[in-house]
């Protein structure tokens, strides 16, 4: 298997997706909120690039009762009915109901993607269910980092290092890019403390210093899930 990594969004510029397997990861905190609302129920989520683009939808589509999620500096909408934080994605409110959100960084990614044969979403949250149906898929693969606002960050690339310590440990062999040997090598050197890591790299200080502590400690906790959700013709959902 030859496995690629893109340390952000914008270098999909450089990458030609076409027949690869594509996973989306964006710790802090766009994919981990994904997972944990499609854990509690969801029926499905509709990534968009714009605020506004997330309104018209809801509001042209009212009899399906949408609901609208996401951050801007990793605050709340106004006028949203949830956050980004996987918190507040609770089965009482998010089952059975469809989610059109836009956040910072993740929902960039995911639509920069969609050239892929096929687009997974992925955190530490999923790991090794990911790096399992990765390897039953058994083509070729790419691991989207959402970063920073365009650059690189580092929870995101050591979650995408912890995707290839797990398919190497299954004795999957791999041919890496540069990229992907570099993330893997971080992610060796932080397996022991994901949550010392995920605290001090520089967005999870600044959620710290608005108090989202809570947040950073659940999205550290390794394999909690054992979902994959999909992002396939404008949705993500579960891949059953």
């Amino acid at each position: 298997m030859n496995i690629d990594l893109a340390f952000s969004s914008p270098d999909l510029k450089t990458k030609d997706l076409t027949g690869r397997i594509v996973a989306v990861i964006d710790v802090l905190r766009g994919t981990s909120t994904m997972i944990s609302a499609l854990a509690h129920g969801c029926a499905g989520i509709i990534p968009v690039l714009t605020v506004d683009e997330a309104r018209q939808i809801a509001a042209e589509q009212k009899d399906l009762e949408l609901l609208l999620g996401g951050e801007r500096n990793a605050l709340p909408i106004e006028g949203f009915d949830l956050s980004n934080s996987p918190r507040d994605y609770r089965p009482e409110k998010v089952r059975g109901r469809t989610i059109v959100m836009t956040t910072t960084n993740g929902t960039q990614a995911l639509l920069a993607a969609q050239t892929a044969a096929k687009v997974y979403i992925g955190a530490f949250l999923n790991l090794s269910a990911l790096a399992q149906r990765l390897q039953e898929e058994g083509g070729d693969v790419t691991l989207v980092c959402s970063g920073k606002q365009g650059l690189f960050c580092m929870e995101d690339t050591v979650c995408g290092g912890g995707i290839i310590d797990s398919l190497e440990k299954d004795g999957i062999p791999l041919t890496p890019s540069d990229t992907a040997a570099a993330a893997k090598i971080l992610y060796e050197y932080y397996e022991g403390d994901i949550y010392g890591m995920i605290s001090t790299c520089e967005w999870g200080r600044y959620l710290l210093s608005i108090g989202l502590e809570r947040d950073l400690r659940l999205c550290a906790q390794i394999d909690s899930l054992k979902i994959v959700p999909v992002f396939k013709e404008g949705k993500i959902y579960l891949d059953r």
